[in-house]
């Protein structure tokens, strides 16, 4: 990589690793929607990793000395479900590592992942059906405007009505679900 880092080349290089390690993950998040919708400005990268049974050293040892990497985090996030980060020493972009959750969405979502190859890229990223559901969720837990603008922005450019439908009932979604279809 160059002296210059950009959010793609931080996500080649830690995809790449991933990868060499056979960690299975996702792009998800705000990058993830710039690869299917009117990009917008993203200053981190939303991975969700499947890092169960991994001994957190060995998840640093990925990621040094080129990256800030917490093992006690790792850790932490690995006994709570939650994320770890990485941030990259050269341009200080931040990785959310989210651990994958086992619920039967989560587990969907993840088995529908699909691989993306743009430009020098290669990595694997969430289906735009589950990035909505993604978004609705977050929208309806924090109520966050730029949630629901990403939805906005995402819904015209055509996804699989049946299979959304289908989760935004099972998860609870109905009424995040009219707000963020309406206008």
């Amino acid at each position: 990589m160059s002296a210059f880092f950009t959010e793609l080349d931080v996500l080649r290089d830690v995809s790449e690793r991933l990868e060499s390690a056979h960690i299975p993950f996702m792009l998800t998040g705000s990058l993830a929607l710039n690869f299917y919708a009117l990009p917008r400005m993203t200053r981190d990268i939303d991975l969700v990793v499947e890092v169960s049974g991994i001994a957190p050293q060995v998840i640093a040892g990925l990621f040094e000395p080129d990256y800030y990497v917490s093992e006690e985090g790792i850790a932490d996030a690995l006994k709570h479900s939650t994320l770890f980060n990485l941030i990259h020493h050269g341009s200080v972009i931040k990785v959310d590592c989210i651990v994958r959750k086992k619920s039967p969405f989560r587990t969907e979502e993840f088995a529908r992942r699909k691989r993306l190859t743009s430009g020098a890229i290669e990595t694997w990223i969430a289906t735009k059906e589950d990035l909505i559901l993604s978004k609705l969720e977050w929208f309806a837990q924090s109520g966050s405007e730029r949630q629901l603008s990403d939805l906005k922005n995402l819904l015209p450019t055509g996804f699989d009505a049946e299979y959304v439908a289908h989760w935004v009932g099972e998860l609870g979604l109905t009424e995040s679900w009219k707000c963020a279809a309406a206008g």
